[in-house]
């Protein structure tokens, strides 16, 4: 396992951060999928990644705590949580509820410290308009209120010694613009794959004031793996054939004309493709089985991709948001 420095911190992360949202159910069964999920999370500590994302919402904090709370490597792992506080309807930043979900997190995951928190505002937006920029006027109307109890509350916890270093999920360019140029984050936590490349645009501003970048869904919602990106192979009530993709594959078929020749695997170009920027940290890859485990180590064994590559993915996405305009990130779909 390859492993880089999380922006001016120290803090050193496995280019694969274990994404835990769907390998293990909600209801905290040992079933099929937990007993796979339980094989798969221990063989990854093994084979050296040391940085784990969970979230309350994920629901699978219960196998994450039994596999982890008598590991001989615990103390050696580093935790990003998420945390949405304001949430939905919230008028304002709760402390009470902010600090509440991180001392569950410390006990649910039977850690000692949350490496870095992943902080999303929702606020009083209305939830379909949550993920896409038409709310965006209105949680940067919030940013101030938020941010600054918020960063309030942060040191008290930081002083416990309970939590590391506070990042912006930030959705929107807008936001995300807002939260590099404040200098109120470490770094950002955001959608970065082939056809979500929007935060290079504020790559070089955060390198300036020293903060780091974390990816999150680097197959675009399932659709760049080797079982999706073909859509005409999918079968018709495949949710990838619904409208609200068509721009994203129709984005996907004029990069793919611009290489030279077809990857040997969309799932492990995915994978490089994330890490293809010196800011970049860490990408978080939703592992389910040993197998797309060993196929996330086996891309980042290859190394990240030429930048040009990367450029010539951007060019195209900036070209597909100015054509058809600002939309919702992957039609919405809150997903990594």
């Amino acid at each position: 396992m390859k492993y880089r420095q999380y922006a001016n911190t120290g803090l050193e992360v496995s280019e694969i951060c274990y994404g835990t949202m769907r390998y293990a159910s909600k209801d905290g069964v040992m079933d099929e999928q937990a007993r796979a999920g339980a094989r798969t999370l221990e063989e990854a500590v093994e084979l050296g990644v040391n940085f784990i994302h969970s979230s309350y919402e994920y629901g699978t904090r219960w196998l994450t705590g039994q596999i982890l709370g008598k590991h001989p490597k615990r103390h050696d792992l580093h935790h990003m949580i998420k945390i949405n506080v304001p949430d939905w309807g919230d008028p304002v930043f709760d402390a009470k509820k902010f600090r509440d979900q991180v001392e569950d997190a410390l006990r649910d995951l039977n850690t000692d410290r949350i490496a870095v928190v992943q902080h999303l505002h929702r606020g009083t937006v209305e939830q379909k308009l949550g993920y896409c920029e038409a709310g965006e006027p209105t949680r940067l109307s919030e940013y101030n209120h938020v941010t600054e109890p918020l960063k309030e509350e942060f040191a008290r916890l930081q002083q416990e010694g309970k939590v590391g270093f506070l990042a912006s999920f930030p959705y929107t360019m807008g936001y995300a613009r807002q939260a590099v140029t404040s200098g109120d984050f470490s770094g950002l936590v955001a959608y970065f794959n082939t056809l979500e490349t929007e935060m290079i645009d504020v790559f070089d501003e955060m390198e300036t004031a020293g903060m780091g970048f974390i990816g999150i869904r680097p197959f675009a919602a399932g659709l760049l793996t080797d079982k999706r990106v073909n859509r005409d192979l999918l079968p018709e009530d495949d949710r990838m054939r619904d409208l609200q993709f068509d721009r994203f594959y129709d984005q996907l078929t004029e990069f793919r004309s611009t290489l030279p020749q077809e990857p040997d695997s969309w799932t492990e170009f995915a994978v490089r493709f994330s890490l293809s920027h010196p800011l970049i940290a860490s990408t978080v890859v939703g592992i389910n089985t040993p197998e797309q485990l060993h196929s996330a180590v086996s891309a980042v064994d290859k190394g990240p991709l030429d930048s040009s590559v990367v450029q010539q993915a951007h060019k195209i996405c900036t070209d597909f948001r100015q054509r058809f305009g600002v939309v919702a990130n992957m039609g919405g779909v809150p997903v990594y």
